[in-house]
């Protein structure tokens, strides 16, 4: 098969130029935004919407059902993307404007949502299209699903709970799951393969203190924001325990050949190695999220004038679970940290899904197909997201849930989330690939 980087690259970059930003708010989401997008894949992928059958979910959510020969008794497929993307920020930091899709003589393309995460909607529509192209019909079926609210944790409405609900009124199950999250790196000690089987849970909690107010000249020992402000920083001295879950001791065990030095001795046993494991983890951010579950606040409000005195202080916090944990739980530990006059409630979130197996065909699958396409020294990395995605609905409906798209490693790709979110297009043809080889490997 013929696989043609500046097709896929002018597809990403028309799929950029439409800005479908997600809002907390579902009257304000840009539906027209998608459904103008949704003309355009109409346009660029023919086949797929003229051999699929397509259905709009909630407001703009897709979903594209390619019905198979039915001589293979293997569970469905199921590809995931995301059409929505962050806010751009200020116009002013980018190098080029956030929605041009602008593609610079070093093939680097910039835009908000090139990597995150149209560039895996195109690949999977892009697959589909290709075989199409040849005459191909899969033994078994395969969707897809495209929501539009994932960078807002779902909210009111979510997109993907929809069609989730409704793939399980069908009586709809899954052999594999495949959605954003890992990909393959580059190592100083080789390749390796992020095939993450599982993310932590979100929470979004309100904490408040609620006090007399008045005027700032005439202040009290201590006002509503004095005392949140300390009880939120008792939160962050006391945080929920230290442990070690299944899911860290099988990606830590499939790291160990990989990682140099004294780290790579105590992960290749991470249960016997704990004691001294928790202490040099600790160091870092990148590690301590691996070993507890994190609260942190990230957004506060007093009064509306600096000489007002509040009368409601509060803090928005951002809560990440290890799997295992529970929403009840993590209350449980905030009441046991914070004096009674702290009150709190749940603004939005959900507990840890389900860890997806390892020893599943779908893992193998994957696990192949990487191999073929990298290498067989390639190392397989199960591992845990610490974001969300919108994997998560699914995993009812399946044992086989990976965070994951598997093309061609590339330092020239940044920005996610942030100004100037760019690509590399030169390995757009790698993410194609993966999907095709998983539709025929699967087959077989």
């Amino acid at each position: 098969m013929k696989y043609d980087k500046k097709k896929y690259a002018e597809h990403l970059s028309g799929m950029v130029k439409f800005p479908t930003v997600s809002n907390v708010d579902p009257d304000k989401l840009p539906t027209e935004e998608f459904l103008k997008m949704h003309k355009y894949l109409e346009e660029i992928y023919p086949l797929v919407h003229k051999h699929l059958t397509r259905e709009i979910m909630g407001k703009c959510g897709l979903v594209f059902h390619w019905k198979g020969t039915g001589k293979s008794d293997k569970l469905p497929i199921l590809f995931c993307a995301h059409q929505d993307v962050v806010p751009e920020g200020d116009w002013n930091n980018w190098k080029y404007p956030p929605f041009s899709g602008h593609i610079d003589e070093e093939g680097i393309m910039w835009g908000r949502g090139s990597g995150d995460c149209k560039m895996t909607l195109m690949a999977e529509m892009e697959a589909v299209e290709a075989l199409l192209e040849e005459g191909y019909t899969p033994d078994y079926d395969i969707y897809m699903a495209f929501g539009y609210n994932e960078e807002i944790m779902g909210g009111p409405g979510a997109a993907c709970q929809i069609i989730a609900d409704e793939f399980a009124k069908r009586g709809i199950r899954f052999g594999l799951v495949l959605d954003e999250g890992g990909g393959v790196a580059n190592t100083p000690n080789g390749k390796v393969a992020s095939i993450n089987v599982g993310e932590k849970g979100y929470a979004d909690y309100e904490f408040w203190v609620e006090d007399g107010g008045g005027h700032a000249a005439m202040p009290p020992e201590h006002n509503a924001l004095g005392k949140l402000g300390k009880a939120m920083y008792d939160l962050e001295c006391n945080p929920m325990p230290l442990k070690l879950v299944d899911a860290v001791i099988q990606m830590f065990k499939a790291q160990a050949p990989i990682t140099a030095g004294r780290m790579g001795e105590l992960k290749a046993d991470p249960a016997a190695n704990w004691e001294e494991l928790q202490k040099i983890c600790l160091e870092t951010r990148e590690n301590n999220q691996f070993f507890r579950t994190t609260t942190t606040p990230t957004m506060a409000q007093g009064s509306a004038q600096a000489n007002i005195l509040p009368e409601k202080a509060s803090v928005i916090t951002n809560s990440r679970l290890l799997p295992g944990d529970t929403l009840e739980e993590l209350e449980a530990h905030f009441k046991a940290v914070l004096p009674e006059y702290v009150h709190f409630r749940l603004a939005k979130g959900h507990n840890p899904p389900s860890i997806s197996r390892t020893d599943s065909d779908g893992f193998k699958v994957v696990s192949k197909v990487v191999r073929e396409l990298h290498g067989e020294d390639v190392v397989i990395v199960p591992g845990l997201v610490a974001g969300g995605t919108d994997s998560r609905y699914y995993c009812p409906l399946s044992d086989s849930v990976y965070r994951f798209v598997g093309g061609k490693a590339s330092s020239r790709v940044g920005g996610v989330h942030a100004v100037n979110e760019h690509i590399d297009t030169e390995v757009l043809d790698s993410n194609v690939e993966f999907f095709v080889r998983i539709i025929q490997t699967y087959g077989e």
